[in-house]
C-alpha cells in the first residue's frame, strides 16, 4: 500500500492558501532586497543578516505550504508572481513596506482560518494555526526591529547636527 492520502483541500480554502504561498514569495524576495541594501552598511550587518536569513525562512515556508497542497492530493495553481513594489530610498521606508506585506498576510492567514472553520476541513485549520503563531512572532520582531532603526537614525541625525555645529562655529580666522 502507498502512503495514505488525506481528502483533498476544499476549493474554497484551496484560493487562500495559494494567495499565502504567494504572499510568502513576495516577502521573500522583499526581505532580500532589504538584506541588500544593507549589504554595504557595517553598522547595520545584524539587521541584514536577520533579514538575509527572513528571505530563506520565508522561501522555505512557501515551499512547505506548496507540499502541504500536493500532499493533500491538490493541484499548485498560484497566479503570476511579481516583484514587491518596494521603491524606497531608505531601509526604514522599505522595513515599513515589508511590515504592511506582513500584515496583509496576517489578513490572508485570518481569512484562511475562517474558511477552514466553515468548511469543517480540521487539517487545514491545525495547519493555519502554525502558520498564525509564526506569523504573529514575526510581525512582533519586524515591528522591534523598525523601533531600533527609528532609533538609530535619530541618534545618528543628532550626532550628525551636533558635529555640524561644532564644525560650524571653528572656522579659522584668515591671517593678517
Amino acid at each position: 500500500m502507498g502512503p495514505k492520502r488525506r481528502k483533498p483541500i476544499p476549493e474554497e480554502a484551496l484560493a487562500f492558501i495559494h494567495r499565502v504561498a504567494c504572499m510568502q514569495m513576495n516577502l521573500s524576495d522583499a526581505y532580500m532586497f532589504l538584506a541588500c541594501l544593507y549589504s554595504d552598511d557595517t553598522t547595520m550587518t545584524s539587521f541584514g543578516a536577520y533579514s538575509q536569513d527572513k528571505a530563506s525562512m520565508k522561501w522555505s515556508c512557501a515551499k512547505n505550504i506548496l507540499a502541504y497542497i500536493t500532499e493533500r492530493g491538490n493541484k499548485v495553481c498560484i497566479p503570476e508572481i511579481q516583484r514587491p513594489e518596494i521603491d524606497t530610498h531608505s531601509c526604514l521606508q522599505c522595513a515599513m513596506a515589508i511590515l504592511n506585506m506582513e500584515n496583509e498576510l496576517t489578513e490572508i492567514l485570518h481569512d484562511l482560518q475562517d474558511v477552514a472553520l466553515t468548511v469543517k476541513d480540521n487539517t487545514t485549520i491545525t495547519f493555519t494555526k502554525e502558520l498564525i503563531y509564526s506569523q504573529r512572532r514575526n510581525e512582533d520582531r519586524l515591528a522591534w526591529e523598525i523601533v531600533e532603526l527609528k532609533r538609530k537614525e535619530e541618534l545618528a541625525q543628532k550626532e550628525n547636527d551636533k558635529n555640524k555645529r561644532r564644525l560650524k562655529g571653528t572656522r579659522k580666522k584668515p591671517r593678517r
